[in-house]
């Protein structure tokens, strides 16, 4: 199979999709792979390092002309909608069911290729491209967030000695990204308050097993406070929250929006008014950079250092802060993404790729119909089952 690997144009974008070693490992295989010009330059990859390890390097359009299977890391912005064709498949990063507009993703799935989403490759519950740059924004956002504090704030929070008066920080959500986020803060003898779906036995259970440790009780250890999401009374839960809001210096969403806590059921966990209680310089982060999702005063962001101020209230909500650390977020992501790659190159149609089941639930568009059923509802557009796409598609598609 012919490959190619685009250049990032998002803002600050500096990922790449596949290593040097990779290409290597590709054209040993009989593959091609067209890499265009500077594509790893940001992430500290150069072109003689691709083309000593068999990759050809050229300009973008004969990226595009020569290559069946796309590669790159960011979902496509509008200005790259024209260069995908019906014979393409992409596979990258794609966020349909997220800020996207309805008309532009409409738009972008009648370019007719096929779409195969890093984010929901897998099954189960289970996305194992997704996580390792969750698990990396957690961490990235808290250190921001820090970072922020002390130069707009003059808050130092962490506590490193018993001198040090420290700062407060409020944690929604414990996925990969709140996790990583109560690791880092947490290790800073900074105290927490952590809003939970469930109860303290659940957030042990799966601290434990994200960093390997057995029987540790992360909250007493800690001394982080615990607000448990009830998702009956949401009410409530937005009360608690706003009782420490005043108190509180960093806040950190790192939640998602989940079906049974609907706009109509309760529109803002923290809404405007609750941002204003908040102490001058304070911080607000939404990691998820859900466009006034959870919180009504955040708006993402494509650039890795812009901040803005609503109520007085520090706001940074970059979509992409992974690219923060490049190289180290190339690593790991092509770490995983590479088997899938392989795998795709090697059964050579979109049909052979179907029949994996990770790969299939992957495959957000195909043929210029939208196959992701949550994309389709959430944007209000037109599903059709992949299986009835595939089966009007010729055989070796």
């Amino acid at each position: 199979m012919n490959i190619g690997v685009l250049k990032e144009v998002k803002q600050h974008e500096r990922r790449v999709a596949l290593l040097p070693i990779h290409a290597q490992t590709l054209s040993g295989l009989g593959h091609s792979v067209y890499v265009e010009f500077g594509a790893g330059e940001g992430a500290g990859f150069t072109d003689v390092e691709y083309q000593a390890s068999g990759a050809k390097l050229v300009v973008k359009d004969e990226v595009l002309s020569r290559s069946r299977l796309l590669l790159k890391v960011k979902a496509p912005l509008r200005s790259e909608y024209d260069d995908y064709a019906p014979h393409h498949i992409l596979f990258t990063y794609l966020h349909f069911d997220e800020n996207i507009p309805a008309e532009d993703l409409s738009d972008l799935v009648g370019r007719g290729f096929t779409g195969i989403a890093y984010e929901w490759v897998g099954s189960a519950g289970q996305y194992p491209l997704l996580e390792p740059m969750s698990r990396l924004t957690g961490y990235l956002f808290a250190q921001k967030s820090l970072e922020l504090c002390a130069t707009e704030k003059g808050i130092f929070c962490p506590r490193n000695e018993s001198i040090l008066p420290g700062g407060r920080a409020l944690i929604i959500g414990c996925g990969n990204i709140g996790l990583s986020a109560f690791k880092y803060l947490s290790d800073l003898g900074i105290p927490l308050t952590l809003v939970v779906t469930k109860g303290s036995e659940d957030f042990n259970r799966k601290a434990n097993q994200r960093f390997g440790t057995a029987g540790v009780d992360y909250l007493r250890t800690t001394g982080s406070d615990l607000v448990v999401m009830d998702n009956k009374d949401p009410y409530r839960t937005k009360d608690a929250i706003a009782s420490v809001l005043a108190e509180t210096d960093i806040v950190l969403n790192c939640a998602v929006r989940r079906a049974e806590l609907s706009k109509t059921k309760m529109e803002y966990l923290i809404d405007r008014a609750m941002v204003r209680v908040m102490q001058r310089g304070s911080i607000v982060c939404d990691c998820t950079a859900c466009d006034q999702d959870m919180i009504e005063t955040c708006t993402s962001s494509a650039s890795l250092y812009h901040s803005y101020r609503e109520h007085d209230v520090v706001h940074y909500n970059c979509d992409h802060i992974p690219a923060m650390v490049a190289n180290t977020a190339t690593r790991l992501l092509t770490a995983r993404t590479f088997v899938y790659v392989r795998q795709i190159a090697d059964l050579g149609s979109v049909q052979a790729a179907s029949a994996d089941d990770n790969l299939r639930n992957g495959i957000c568009c195909c043929a210029s119909h939208l196959t992701h059923e949550l994309s389709a509802r959430k944007k209000g557009l037109p599903y059709r089952r992949l299986g009835d796409v595939l089966e009007t598609l010729p055989t070796a598609a």
